[in-house]
């Protein structure tokens, strides 16, 4: 999710995903498909000279959603477009691809949002906004799933924060909060340090047996620009709470190569 006025810092392509509420698995793959027409024909037409349209095209070498693997440690490729309007709002969605291990590539992911940017003071930017994720069977949720939130936060020039609040977080009962800080800081000409802790937790007191109580994760790495082109590697994991009864604490952590060509 980005907006060419909220440069802070890109997010992985990455929610900690247990108990997924199943979807169809022709439903989600029609979506995902039909994304960027849907965005081609909001986007695409002739816009006024205030509006800017942008976007990116990533390869990943695995997807994580706030720390956890949900793409079977396979590469993925997602494009994202961005129309950005002076006023503040903006409009974007992206679509992702992956390297199943016998088929080949296959739609995995799709995600819509929309929100408003409004400057604070010269290092200060109020963004708020809803966004809907969906990921198909070809992802390591199984069955697929999807889920909406809404956010709100303060993106500055080193450090960013947001909440994001779900009602039905692949559960259509399942409320949750996630929290989350992102940070970079220039270490020389065109290398940057990125860092991300975020903060999941279930809103609900009747959530699954055996779920935790809460996950936290993380992502510490190094950005390289290239003029237009960004390559980054991150150390990206997450951990489980513990829970009063069954096994302890999951977690889990793995290095992601990622390169962007910003547009």
């Amino acid at each position: 999710m980005r907006s060419p006025r909220c440069r802070a810092g890109r997010q992985d392509v990455t929610v900690h995903a247990p108990h997924p509420l199943r979807r169809k698995a022709a439903i989600e793959r029609r979506r995902a498909a039909l994304l960027l027409w849907a965005l081609a024909g909001v986007m695409l037409p002739a816009a006024p000279a205030a509006a800017q349209l942008g976007g990116s095209v990533s390869l990943f070498s695995q997807a994580r959603l706030r720390g956890q693997p949900i793409s079977d440690h396979r590469p993925v490729a997602e494009l994202e477009l961005v129309r950005d309007s002076a006023s503040g709002f903006y409009l974007g969605g992206s679509a992702a691809l992956v390297a199943d291990r016998t088929k080949g590539l296959q739609p995995f992911a799709f995600k819509q949002y929309a929100g408003f940017a409004h400057r604070l003071s010269p290092g200060a930017t109020l963004d708020l906004g809803v966004v809907h994720n969906g990921y198909t069977e070809y992802s390591g949720i199984v069955g697929g799933g999807s889920y909406t939130e809404a956010y709100i936060g303060i993106i500055g020039r080193n450090l960013s924060g947001r909440v994001f609040i779900s009602p039905g977080y692949f559960r259509k009962d399942q409320a949750t909060l996630y929290m989350e800080v992102d940070g970079h800081l220039d270490l020389a000409r065109n290398w940057v340090i990125v860092s991300h802790l975020g903060r999941l937790t279930y809103l609900n007191d009747d959530r699954p047996a055996g779920s935790p109580g809460g996950v936290t994760d993380w992502r510490l790495g190094l950005r390289r620009h290239m003029g237009s082109v960004d390559l980054e590697a991150a150390w990206t994991g997450y951990a489980e709470d513990k829970r009063p009864y069954g096994p302890g604490h999951d977690t889990g952590g793995a290095l992601v190569i990622g390169l962007s060509l910003v547009f």
